[in-house]
């Protein structure tokens, strides 16, 4: 509650006690603030009616910058998610040239599979992302720090790598 009413205080005529009071009436975002309108905000007791409209400007403008930050990050996260998959792309490419004999075993096998399972997994990661912002853009870190340097690894090394890449992956989508 106090986060919100934080958000709500840095909107000018809006104070600690106003805040609480936007809160507790379900204005506690400047979204909801600014789609409320006069006639709901006139309900709220101890607010200045002649500031009003000047608490309605102000709380769209904070509400136009939030959605810009927020497109801008899930833009962000869907270049690193593309970015990811190409790095996948690579590792996959790496183990079929250097482990062609051992890509016919059992273990071989494995590996082909966990590097779709990545695939799958990222993408579905790319259709969160809008939902989960905060969570996506720790997981896609945490994965893209596990295949960091599976391009080196032998067959059961990229096999582990990529399993643990999708755990992380695995957590955005829980």
């Amino acid at each position: 509650m106090k986060d919100r009413m934080k958000e709500l205080q840095k909107i000018k005529g809006i104070g600690e006690i106003l805040a609480r009071r936007f809160v507790e009436a379900g204005y506690d975002t400047a979204a909801k603030v600014a789609e409320a309108g006069e006639d709901a905000l006139k309900a709220i007791k101890g607010i200045n009616p002649r500031a009003i409209s000047s608490i309605i400007s102000q709380a769209a403008g904070f509400a136009d910058e939030g959605g810009k930050a927020r497109a801008k990050r899930v833009e962000e996260l869907k270049a690193a998610a593309a970015t990811l998959k190409d790095q996948v792309e690579g590792i996959a490419r790496s183990v079929r040239d250097r482990f062609t004999d051992e890509l016919q075993g059992k273990r071989g096998k494995k590996v082909e599979k966990e590097l779709l399972k990545m695939v799958s997994a990222l993408d579905r990661v790319e259709g969160k992302l809008g939902k989960r912002v905060k969570r996506a853009g720790k997981g896609l870190a945490k994965a893209e720090e596990r295949l960091a340097g599976l391009a080196e690894q032998g067959v059961k090394g990229v096999g582990k790598g990529l399993k643990k890449a999708r755990k992380s992956l695995k957590r955005v989508l829980s």
